[in-house]
C-alpha cells in the first residue's frame, strides 16, 4: 500500500471536520498507523465509529466488533464509501465487521480475538471502547445483576481482552492498549462522584486505574493509556433509537429520585415516631393525592407531601395525583426490605411490584413536560458551565484528538482528556491519615454496636475491634466468610468481656446482615474489609490471571463493598468503612501491588458517589475509604515493627472515619469533609 497524506476532499472535510486536525502532521501520522491492525470493540457508533474511519483513512486495518451487525454494516459502508471515493483500492479487506459481540460475555471477546487474527494475522492496536451506560439510578436502588452486568460490560471486558492479546503483541515486539475512560471516573488520585450513576463512574474509573497500576507490567513492548472524555457532542448524547437523549434522561431520573426520596422520607419518618410500616405502606398504596392529604388516619408526614404533590400540577399529567408510578413502588419496598424496616411484618415475603391500587394511566404522562425541560436544561447549562473550553467536542474531534495520542510513542500509564477536562464542584482527593477523633465523638459510640467484615485480615481486624471496645460499644460483631476465619479474628481479639460475637456470612452478605439486625440491632458503624488476598499475577506464565480470575478480584474488592454499602446506606444513624486490599510484606511492586492500587483508586469512585448519593437520603449515612497499600513501594512496611504500626495507624483511621459525625448544624465543614474520604494508612 502506498503512503497517503491526510488530505480529505472539501466535502468529507465539511461532513466529518476532520481536515483541519489531521493537515499538519499528516506523513508522520500516517506513517506510524499505515498497515497498523486495530481491533476496536463497539465501533459501529460514537467515538469507536469515528475512530474506526480515522484509523482507516490513516491506512490502518480495522476490525469492527460489536452487538448488532445491522449499525456495523452501515457504519462499515461509510468507511468503505469515503475511502474508495479518494481513490483507495481493496478496501473491502481492510475493513473487517463482527456483529454479535457481547462484551459483557468472555467467550464472546475471545471470538472476536480470534476472528481479527484470522482475518489480519496480528493485533497492532487493541481499542477498548464498548460498554453500557449502567443502570442509571442511585445505588440503593440498584441490584447486584445490574452492577456486575456494568463492571462486566465496561471493565472486566477490558482485562479480559488485554490478557488475550498481551502473549501476542508481547511475541511481536510491539502493541498498543486503549481503554476509552470518562472524565467521571477521576483524574490521577482524584475520585469524582456521579450520582445515580455509581456502576458506571466504578467501571470507567477501574478502566484508568487498570493503565495506571498495570503499564510498568507490560512494557517495554507494549504501551497502555485511556481517554477520558467529558460529554461527547454526538448521536448519543442526542439519543439512539428513539430513546431520550442523555439530558432528558437526567431530567427524567432527578424528578423521579426527588419524589421517591421525599416519599421514602415520609415513611421512614413516621415509622421512627412508632407508626407501624404494614400500616402506612396499607395506606400509601391508595396512591391518591387527593384522599392521603384529607384523611386524618394517614400519618401527618405522608398527608403534608400529598398535599405539596397535590400542587405541582399542570393538567397535562398525573404528576398532581399519583404519588408514585409502579416502578417507584417497587423500588420504595425494595428499600424499606434492604434496610431491615420490614423485618417481622407479612410484607417482607411480598413481592415488591404491583401492591399500588390505583396507578397512572398509560394514556396520560406522568411527569410533567415542562419539569423535564427545565431540569435538562438544568444539566446541559451544568455541564457546559464545568467545562475548560465552554462546548462539547463532536465524537469526530474526540476521535481526531485520539488519532494523534495513539501514535505517540512515548508515553504509557497515562490518561488523555481529549474534552479538555472539567472544573467539578465537588470532588474527593486521596489522603494521608492525619489526626485523630475527638473524645465528644468515640463518647457517643458507648453501648452502641459495631459489625466488622473481614477473613483474612486478621490482625488488622483484630486491631479495630479492640479499639472499638476501648470506646465503650456494647457488641463487637465479627462477620467472616468462614467459621476458621471468624474463629481467628476472634482469638486475636483482646479481652472483650463477653462483647464480641461473630457469624459467618452465608450465600448472601445481606441476609447475614439482616441476622445481624434482628439479634443485636442496628449499628453505629460497618467496616468492611475484603474477604480474600489478591493474587499475585497479572499476565505473565502459565498460571496467569485471566478475566475469569480478574472477574473474581472485582467480585470480591468491589461488588462486596457496593453490596454492603447500599444496605447500610438504608440504616439510621450509621457510619460506613470501606477498605481497600493490603499486600503482604514483601509483595510490593509486583502484581499484587498493581491490583491493590487498582482497587483503592476504582473504589474510591464508589465511595465518592455514593456519600454524595446518602445525603439525599432521610438516612444520611457516611461512608468513607481506609487504603493499606500505598502509592509508592518504598513506603510499604518493611519489617515486623512497620507492620505493626501500620496496623496502629488502621486502627486508628477505622475510629476517625467510623465514629459519629458532627451534625451539620455543629459544624458544616466537618459534616461534609468527613464524607467520600480516601485515607491511605
Amino acid at each position: 500500500m502506498r503512503p497517503i497524506n491526510l488530505y480529505l476532499p472539501e466535502s468529507i472535510a465539511e461532513a466529518t471536520g476532520a481536515r483541519r486536525a489531521l493537515v499538519g502532521s499528516a506523513e508522520n501520522i500516517t506513517g506510524l498507523h499505515l498497515g497498523k491492525v486495530a481491533l476496536i470493540t463497539g465501533g459501529s457508533a460514537g467515538i469507536g465509529g469515528a475512530l474506526a474511519r480515522l484509523l482507516a483513512l490513516a491506512g490502518a486495518r480495522v476490525m469492527m466488533v460489536a452487538r448488532r451487525e445491522s449499525e456495523l454494516e452501515a457504519a462499515r459502508a461509510r468507511i468503505v464509501g469515503e475511502l474508495e471515493d479518494i481513490g483507495f483500492a481493496g478496501v473491502e479487506r481492510r475493513v473487517r465487521i463482527l456483529g454479535g459481540i457481547d462484551v459483557a460475555n468472555l467467550d464472546s471477546l475471545r471470538l472476536a480475538v480470534d476472528e481479527t487474527v484470522r482475518a489480519f494475522g496480528r493485533i497492532d492496536y487493541l481499542i477498548n471502547n464498548a460498554g453500557v451506560s449502567g443502570a442509571e439510578e442511585m445505588a440503593v436502588d440498584m441490584n447486584v445483576d445490574a452492577w456486575r452486568h456494568t463492571q462486566y460490560a465496561n471493565l472486566i471486558s477490558n482485562y479480559a481482552l488485554m490478557h488475550m492479546v498481551v502473549p501476542m503483541m508481547k511475541a511481536q515486539g510491539s502493541g498498543y492498549i486503549l481503554n476509552v475512560s470518562s472524565y467521571f471516573g477521576g483524574e490521577k488520585f482524584l475520585a469524582v462522584s456521579y450520582p445515580n450513576r455509581t456502576d458506571y463512574a466504578v467501571s470507567k474509573a477501574g478502566q484508568r486505574a487498570m493503565v495506571e497500576s498495570m503499564a510498568r507490567h507490560l512494557g517495554p513492548e507494549i504501551q497502555i493509556n485511556a481517554i477520558a472524555p467529558g460529554p461527547v457532542d454526538g448521536d448519543r448524547l442526542a439519543g439512539l433509537g428513539g430513546k431520550p437523549g442523555l439530558f432528558e434522561r437526567r431530567g427524567r431520573l432527578i424528578l423521579e429520585n426527588k419524589r421517591l426520596n421525599a416519599v421514602h422520607a415520609a415513611v421512614v419518618k413516621a415509622v421512627r415516631r412508632g407508626e407501624p410500616v404494614a400500616g402506612i405502606l396499607g395506606r400509601l398504596a391508595r396512591n391518591d393525592t387527593v384522599q392521603l392529604s384529607h384523611d386524618k388516619s394517614v400519618p401527618a408526614e405522608l398527608r403534608e407531601l400529598a398535599l405539596a404533590c397535590a400542587r405541582e400540577g399542570d393538567e397535562t399529567c398525573s404528576w398532581d395525583r399519583f404519588l408514585l408510578t409502579p416502578p417507584l413502588a417497587a423500588k420504595l419496598t425494595g428499600r424499606l426490605k434492604l434496610g431491615g424496616w420490614l423485618i417481622g411484618t407479612d410484607w417482607a415475603a411480598r413481592a415488591e411490584t404491583e401492591w399500588l391500587l390505583r396507578v397512572p394511566p398509560d394514556d396520560q404522562p406522568w411527569l410533567p413536560v415542562a419539569q423535564i425541560a427545565r431540569e435538562a436544561a438544568k444539566v446541559r447549562a451544568g455541564v457546559l458551565s464545568q467545562l475548560h473550553l465552554g462546548k462539547m467536542p463532536t465524537e469526530t474531534e474526540v476521535a481526531q484528538a485520539t488519532v494523534f495520542f495513539l501514535a505517540d510513542r512515548a508515553v504509557s500509564g497515562e490518561t488523555f482528556m481529549p474534552s479538555g477536562g472539567l472544573n467539578v464542584e465537588r470532588s474527593t482527593t486521596e489522603r494521608e491519615l492525619f489526626g485523630s477523633p475527638k473524645a465528644e465523638r468515640l463518647e457517643q459510640m458507648a453501648g452502641k454496636t459495631v459489625w466488622l467484615i473481614g477473613e483474612h485480615l486478621t490482625d488488622y481486624v483484630a486491631a479495630a475491634a479492640d479499639a472499638l471496645l476501648g470506646c465503650g460499644v456494647a457488641n463487637v460483631v465479627l462477620m467472616a466468610r468462614t467459621a476458621q476465619g471468624a474463629a481467628a479474628i476472634s482469638s486475636a481479639v483482646g479481652d472483650g468481656g463477653g462483647r464480641v460475637q461473630t457469624l459467618v456470612i452465608g450465600e448472601a452478605i445481606e441476609d447475614t446482615l439482616d441476622e445481624a439486625l434482628v439479634r443485636w440491632g442496628p449499628p453505629t458503624t460497618i467496616v468492611s474489609t475484603p474477604l480474600a488476598p489478591l493474587p499475585d499475577r497479572l499476565f505473565e506464565g502459565s498460571d496467569s490471571l485471566d478475566g475469569a480470575g480478574f472477574a473474581e478480584v472485582v467480585d470480591t474488592n468491589l461488588t462486596h463493598h457496593f453490596r454492603v454499602a447500599r444496605k447500610a446506606s438504608l440504616f439510621d444513624h450509621c457510619q460506613v468503612v470501606l477498605v481497600s486490599p493490603d499486600v503482604p510484606m514483601g509483595q510490593g511492586g509486583g502484581p499484587a501491588f498493581a491490583l491493590a492500587n487498582f482497587v483503592k483508586t476504582t473504589l474510591h469512585a464508589f465511595t465518592a458517589t455514593i456519600a454524595v448519593e446518602n445525603e439525599r437520603l432521610v438516612h444520611d449515612v457516611p461512608v468513607n475509604q481506609i487504603n493499606l497499600t500505598r502509592r509508592v513501594r518504598s513506603e510499604e512496611p518493611r519489617g515486623d515493627a512497620e507492620h505493626a504500626e501500620e496496623v496502629r495507624r488502621f486502627a486508628r483511621a477505622v475510629l476517625l472515619a467510623g465514629a459519629p459525625l458532627p451534625d451539620a448544624e455543629d459544624s458544616r465543614y466537618r459534616a461534609r469533609v468527613y464524607r467520600g474520604m480516601s485515607i491511605t494508612v
